[in-house]
């Protein structure tokens, strides 16, 4: 067999792995992505209203690129025999592996948790429409409690009024009471206190209750038990932060508390030479002693270097030192716009209609991969900013 470099992941980090793998290699590998479906799904969106519609076919771009796609849900890992399985039985052989496998919502670990909906998948932000539509049908004044007050769960806070106006009416929309719920003494803590002060007038001027410092003892899909006291909703949605999806587990070495995969520089796995790491996945030092937030804008460009370091393992081409550009936090506030910060003191640079510009800009032309991008530019699109990139490693 010809040596073969198999992406594990269809998200932003898995394609963006393919295509740069592909750019590198040219004709000289077998390249092919393993996934549950050939779909991207745009994870970052899915707060927002009609999610029906936030995922990108990738089938006519990996077929543009030369990347085969195999549909497939994979379940276990043999390191010493460079075997994946899926849980259908089939077994797929690679020389190089770039395990992309992304992240899922962690829920709490209190009764009833899974009875609670969230918007981790697609699939999981329409169940949730479709349970807002229901609402709106027989409550002329729901109550919608978010479990969660970091960067998903203000951003759903803040939109799941509008949700409700796609279903129902603006009146329904404003009188619905909204109750955001953490047992952090603040909002977005992990965000600091620089955007902070924005964050919490947006709140105020939306009207969303707080319920912070709570300690939640256990959950139904229409109720929140606190250690003191309890709360009736019409509806429950968790946003309750992520940890590595379940395959993460199957790669051997070192893993950090959110499950990551530990990586050198180059994203190599510390304990598996044949297996390099991207995306949520992946505990990768972003070049300035940080380790990479599970984020699209640092799965983006781990996904590029994972690629593009896997297929230059193959060739024997000196690896890159992966370097991630400078953090950027865009959080969207709704109806009062949004804020943007630079750095991880994550100082505020602008504020309201000025970010929402930023923020929209991101949500529907950044992350996405061209629609009817060719070859060429789809393989352009995949290349690491020279710039951007530390020395060659031998």
């Amino acid at each position: 067999m010809a040596d073969r470099i198999v992406v594990v992941g269809g998200g932003f980090a898995g394609f963006w792995a393919a295509v740069a793998a592909r750019r590198i290699a040219g004709s000289k590998l077998s390249l092919m992505l393993v996934s549950r479906e050939p779909k991207l799904q745009i994870r970052p969106r899915l707060y927002e209203a009609a999610p029906n519609d936030l995922a990108v076919d990738l089938s006519p771009l990996l077929e543009k690129v030369g990347v085969d796609f195999v549909a497939g849900d994979v379940s276990t890992l043999e390191v010493p025999n460079r075997l994946i399985w899926l849980r259908a039985g089939t077994a797929i052989s690679y020389t190089r592996l770039v395990v992309a496998t992304g992240s899922c919502m962690q829920r709490p670990k209190v009764p009833g948790a899974d009875l609670a909906h969230s918007i981790d998948t697609q699939r999981d932000a329409i169940v949730f429409d479709e349970r807002l539509a229901q609402i709106v049908r027989t409550s002329p004044q729901p109550t919608i409690a978010v479990v969660g007050a970091g960067f998903t769960g203000i951003e759903l806070a803040l939109e799941v009024r509008d949700r409700i106006a796609v279903h129902g009416t603006e009146i329904q929309a404003m009188d619905s009471r909204v109750i955001l719920i953490d047992r952090a003494g603040v909002v977005g803590r992990n965000l600091g206190s620089g955007p902070r002060p924005a964050i919490e007038a947006a709140l105020g001027e939306a009207r969303v209750e707080l319920l912070l410092a709570k300690t939640i003892t256990a959950l139904t899909a229409t109720r929140v038990v606190f250690d003191r006291g309890a709360l009736d909703a019409d509806t429950v949605v968790l946003t309750t932060g992520m940890i590595a999806a379940p395959f993460a587990a199957e790669v051997p070495g070192a893993h950090d508390e959110l499950g990551r995969i530990m990586v050198d520089r180059t994203l190599r796995s510390t304990s598996a030479r044949e297996i390099f790491v991207a995306g949520d996945a992946a505990a990768a030092d972003g070049g300035d002693g940080r380790l990479v937030l599970q984020s699209c804008q640092h799965a983006l460009q781990l996904g590029r270097f994972a690629g593009e370091n896997a297929a230059r393992d193959l060739l024997a081409l000196p690896l890159l030192d992966y370097v991630q550009p400078p953090y950027i936090t865009c959080l969207d506030l709704g109806r009062a716009g949004a804020v943007f910060t630079r750095g991880w003191d994550r100082v505020v640079e602008r504020a309201g209609v000025e970010a929402k510009t930023i923020k929209r800009r991101i949500n529907t032309e950044v992350i996405y991969p061209p629609a009817n991008g060719t070859r060429e530019e789809l393989l352009a699109l995949s290349s690491l900013d020279p710039g951007e990139q530390r020395p060659l490693r031998g």
